[in-house]
């Protein structure tokens, strides 16, 4: 009888045991669960402001590149105070693009069952790595010209106003955000116009 005692007694630490490791994993896995969801919820709460933040830089770029169609050395000697505030507006604009993607970018670098909060990720990495690239080559373009300027400027004694090169974002080179092995957005631009 007492054998037969401690068996039982065995098999119930066991099944105690058992169930405290089953009951440990489910309240583990409904954590996860939440914290998953929580992940999701935030990252199709940020995406609305990111996306707002990068059409109003490409707005700005539009503008740059509509400027840009009748930029000429003299324009900048004439209009060096409008371009220096104009390259510095640009670069807040891609500052805010940034600073809006930072719940994105913690967020989305796993892959996650939900095809909306899948494909929200996937556009996220796809625009903010245009931005950034777009940039990239615009900022190189523009002080290509506040270079050619400067010679202008040095042969004519120095009598014009200064340009100011414009000053780079989060990157100073381009990026491959997405992983993929192209550099959506990478635009090697010259002013050369030989």
């Amino acid at each position: 009888m007492k054998k037969s005692l401690m068996i039982i007694g065995i098999v119930i630490v066991i099944i105690v045991i058992l169930f405290i490791g089953a009951w440990i994993w489910v309240d583990g896995l409904k954590e996860d669960k939440e914290a998953t969801q929580k992940k999701m919820d935030e990252i199709l709460a940020a995406y609305p402001k990111f996306n707002e933040e990068v059409d109003n830089f490409s707005e700005l770029r539009n503008q740059l590149y509509k400027y840009r169609e009748n930029l000429y050395l003299e324009t900048l000697r004439d209009k060096a105070s409008d371009w220096n505030t104009f390259m510095e507006n640009y670069r807040n604009g891609i500052m805010k693009v940034e600073d809006s993607a930072k719940v994105l970018k913690e967020n989305c670098d796993v892959d996650y069952g939900d095809v909306k909060v899948s494909s929200t990720c996937t556009k996220f990495k796809a625009n903010y790595e245009a931005a950034q690239n777009y940039y990239i080559s615009d900022v190189k373009m523009y002080n290509q010209m506040v270079s050619e300027y400067d010679e202008y400027n040095a042969e004519h004694g120095n009598h014009y106003a200064k340009l100011n090169k414009a000053l780079y974002g989060s990157y100073a080179d381009y990026i491959d955000y997405d992983e993929d092995g192209e550099y959506f957005g990478k635009e090697e631009v010259s002013t050369d116009e030989r």
